[in-house]
């Protein structure tokens, strides 16, 4: 097949170890790691694992297999989160557990999590780390990219969410993010109080490359569990790769049997590949989040803008800087900017603001229709906001009958977007011509290429958003405003 494989046998029932075929696979770790799966009693079944030149390891049906079967099944103690880690209580006690309902500490519990079972010898993962892709293997990923090689893809979104610009109160940008300043913030006091083994030991070098690994780990492999958000690594589900719009398994958590289990959805073919779904992720954050682009066209690409930006220069709209300010204007925009907060606040609580902050527009340009309203509550005066306010509230009444007052929408709406649209389009960096690949040689092949597609798709999404509005009118924006609030019934 020209793929290297090893299998473990369809039960793990039988009291021996399972035969296990590895082809070329020798390796001591992938011998300790079947070994560590049979003792944890985690089960592959009717499956194998298989090293693909180019792609990374992935699970593939070894029989057919029928809609509904069991595939993977890990017991809820062989996973591994901040709470069940060795270093447990002390993550407790700096609130990096899930207890603190706080999705960024509970991602940063999981990943120092990682990096103490890592460095700790009696580890119950340690065989299971021995497996996962060590820093070399994960130079794909752009949190191990330089300045020079995210030099192309500076002011995308993929930049600004690896640094954590233009963050969002109450909105939670997946994993990696803020890299530098959380290592600042959170790992080194962490570390220093002797949570992790032999952190004092290690260089600083030593030390930002253990915090980098375990980002890119908890980053590309971990999963969100449970109504309750559980941050967590699940071994042998991690190796599920992602191919949008081709999963064919489920998650789900069997409490009978008190494992966390792959389910397929549909008849699986032996041979076929087992594909997870990581989500409606385009390009850009398949690249950051987990360290590959899509080969066939995705149907999730487009361009992103943030929804903190927009308050931002909804606000310098109705506030001008550099304009000379009486002591009665300066607190007229004072009081205008807690008003602001108020309606940030509004449109927070009612949904329009994506989880993660971002609005996003399609590869044609068209935007979300909760942009185009967020734009249109930011721009209203004081007492057009207070009428509208009142307005929901009638609309959530079951005799009312709703969208009946909102006929206009502010000729400033399409102008503050374009606006937008046409900075961010000036910021990116251009694309790659012969000659500058030539001059690029540095770079890895695969950075390279991922950084000129997402760049690409970037700057055509961004244009095509220009034209949409351009071809647009009030009456069309209204109607997506009106979209918004058809759950008002």
């Amino acid at each position: 097949m020209g793929q290297d494989v090893w299998r473990v046998g369809d039960t793990m029932e039988d009291g021996g170890p399972d035969e296990l075929m590895i082809g070329e696979l020798q390796a001591k770790e992938h011998l300790h790691f079947r070994r560590w799966m049979h003792k944890r009693g985690i089960g592959l079944i009717g499956c194998e694992i298989r090293n693909c030149p180019g792609k990374g390891r992935g699970i593939f049906a070894s029989k057919s297999i029928t809609k509904g079967q069991t595939v993977v099944s890990v017991p809820d103690d062989a996973v591994l989160m901040p709470q069940t880690s060795s270093i447990a209580e002390a993550l407790e006690k700096e609130k990096l557990c899930n207890s603190s309902r706080n999705a960024q500490k509970e991602v940063m519990g999981l990943v120092l999590a990682v990096m103490a079972e890592r460095c700790y010898d009696k580890s119950r993962w340690s065989s299971y780390w021995d497996l996962l892709p060590d820093i070399d293997d994960r130079q794909d990923m752009p949190v191990f990219w330089d300045q020079q090689d995210l030099q192309p893809l500076r002011n995308t979104p993929m930049a600004e969410k690896l640094g954590g610009k233009w963050p969002m109160t109450g909105c939670h940008v997946e994993h990696p993010t803020q890299v530098e300043e959380l290592f600042d913030t959170v790992v080194k006091p962490f570390c220093s109080k002797g949570h992790v083994p032999e952190w004092q030991d290690k260089t600083k070098q030593q030390q930002w490359w253990l915090y980098l690994w375990a980002t890119a780990v908890v980053s590309a492999y971990s999963f969100t569990l449970g109504e309750d958000k559980f941050q967590a690594m699940v071994p042998l589900w991690d190796m599920l790769n992602h191919v949008t719009g081709q999963c064919n398994v489920r998650l789900h958590h069997s409490s009978k049997h008190e494992a966390l289990q792959m389910i397929t959805t549909k008849p699986i073919k032996q041979g076929d590949e087992i594909i997870n779904n990581y989500g409606p992720c385009s390009d850009s954050e398949l690249l950051r989040r987990f360290g590959f682009i899509e080969q066939q066209p995705n149907p999730h690409n487009g361009c992103e803008i943030p929804c903190a930006m927009l308050v931002a220069r909804c606000q310098e709209h109705m506030h001008p800087s550099g304009a000379k300010q009486s002591s009665s204007d300066a607190a007229h925009i004072s009081s205008n900017k807690v008003f602001l907060q108020k309606k940030v606040q509004f449109i927070q609580k009612h949904g329009l603001v994506p989880s993660d902050g971002w609005f996003k527009a399609d590869v044609l340009g068209q935007p979300q229709d909760e942009m185009i309203e967020v734009v249109r509550l930011l721009l209203l005066t004081a007492a057009e906001f207070t009428a509208f306010e009142k307005q929901v509230d009638r609309w959530q009444c079951p005799l009312a009958r709703p969208l009946t007052q909102m006929t206009s929408i502010c000729h400033q709406v399409p102008h503050i977007i374009r606006a937008i649209a046409t900075e961010r389009l000036a910021a990116l960096a251009e694309p790659c011509t012969a000659n500058d690949q030539a001059g690029n040689e540095h770079m890895h092949g695969f950075r390279r290429m991922a950084a000129q597609q997402v760049l690409l798709i970037e700057r055509r999404a961004l244009m095509g958003l220009q034209l949409w509005l351009d071809k647009h009118d009030s009456t069309s924006l209204i109607n997506c405003s009106k979209k918004v609030w058809m759950h008002l019934r």
